[in-house]
């Protein structure tokens, strides 16, 4: 076996860990991905899969042109309710769940949810006193090292001087000027 070979397999291996976590941890791969964009649905069927993918981005893209005021072809629209019925009683539906960033929380701060206030001015420096103080009271007084401020910058440093006290003197013009 040669080593584009064995590089292979190993990716391929690598591919299918990677599809097995993301379907455990309920969340599919870029569109076009390993396993297509739902992740496996659809019982693993890359036809299925696909023809799922297309429809669904069809339905979507009608159902925006249709509430933006937009012309939308009735020939066009009928193509892809039949394929979404379709796909409806094939149950290839039954999985999919709406996601969007206004209904799930993100694990790095995310939006807040429509309708919430800003925060009142200054919010943010009186909580980072109050964690920065409660950090100090816990740590004796030394503080917790992210939210203590940086060292200041090293003081700078006097220019190199000649014996006669002045400053050098220009060096010479290049040969070729």
């Amino acid at each position: 076996m040669s080593f584009f070979d064995k590089a292979k397999q190993a990716a391929t291996e690598m591919a299918a860990k990677a599809d097995q976590a993301m379907a455990n941890a309920g969340i599919s791969g870029p569109p076009g991905g390993i396993t297509g964009s739902l992740g496996g649905l659809a019982g693993g069927d890359p036809g299925v899969t696909r023809s799922l993918d297309a429809a669904l981005r069809d339905f979507g893209l009608l159902s925006w042109r249709e509430a933006h005021g937009h012309p939308v072809d009735a020939s066009e629209k009928e193509r892809v309710l039949t394929a979404m019925r379709e796909l409806e009683a094939s149950g290839a539906l039954a999985a999919l769940r709406v996601t969007s960033m206004a209904t799930t929380s993100s694990a790095f701060g995310g939006p807040p949810p429509p309708g919430t206030p800003p925060p009142p001015p200054g919010a943010a420096a009186r909580a980072a006193e109050a964690a920065r103080a409660s950090g100090e009271a816990s740590a004796g007084g030394g503080g917790a090292a992210y939210l203590s401020d940086p060292p200041p910058p090293p003081p700078p440093t006097a220019p190199p001087t000649q014996s006669g006290g002045g400053t050098a003197p220009p060096p010479p013009p290049p040969s070729w000027a």
